[in-house]
């Protein structure tokens, strides 16, 4: 006879999963957005010299994309979980990707980048921007392993997309709404940001090794 907290516990779950893989996704989805980027930088541009709104368009064309990207990212990860060897290389290929990511923005120079002023058709120059921009499938195929995505539970898929677009949605809001105070300190909050981000990375890395060698 199945217990009532049995019961509770398996509804408290089935509730708190989508949540917890939503929010997941989000966090690194803000945290992948945040060092100044093509796309970034274009949505900052047009904030600042042409306004919010074709700044925002701009941003929502972008994340779009960025969704139907990582729903083929999901497709392929489905295909690598069934494969346990690939799995277990893209877990250990982790390690050295994050020690060279947290070597990069801690040497990185806070050199001020400009975007180009996207003055027609911003939501399609959003979409074009993140077409060209392939770094976002290596990037999700190694969170998708760290994070233990059960990429077999297709009822999750739609909240990590939802989590991923807003994560990067509210990172070109901040930059829109910010765009003034964001460019003309862009050199200070470079810098501070790749120390923050250097950071984690290498806690990353530790955390992954201490993972596979002490708690696989």
């Amino acid at each position: 006879m199945i217990r009532e907290s049995e019961v509770t516990f398996a509804i408290m779950d089935l509730l708190l999963q989508p949540l917890w893989y939503f929010s997941l996704a989000f966090g690194i989805s803000l945290l992948g957005s945040l060092p100044f980027g093509m796309i970034n930088l274009n949505v900052l541009a047009t904030a600042v010299h042409r306004g919010p709104r074709p700044a925002l368009w701009m941003g929502l064309g972008a994340t779009m994309v960025e969704g139907l990207q990582i729903l083929l990212v999901l497709f392929g990860f489905r295909w690598l979980a069934d494969n346990t060897t690939l799995d277990t290389i893209l877990q250990w290929i982790a390690i050295p990707v994050f020690l060279g990511l947290a070597f990069h923005y801690f040497t990185a120079k806070p050199a001020r980048q400009e975007g180009e002023v996207i003055r027609k058709q911003p939501f399609l120059r959003g979409v074009g921007l993140s077409l060209i921009n392939v770094l976002v499938y290596p990037f999700w195929f190694l969170w998708l392993g760290l994070m233990d995505f059960p990429v077999d539970d297709r009822s999750l898929w739609g909240w990590m997309i939802a989590g991923a677009v807003l994560g990067a949605l509210a990172v070109m809001a901040l930059f829109i709404f910010l765009g003034r105070v964001i460019e003309k300190n862009a050199g200070s909050l470079t810098r501070h940001l790749n120390r923050v981000i250097s950071g984690v990375f290498l806690a990353l890395a530790i955390w992954q090794f201490t993972r596979l060698v002490f708690l696989h």
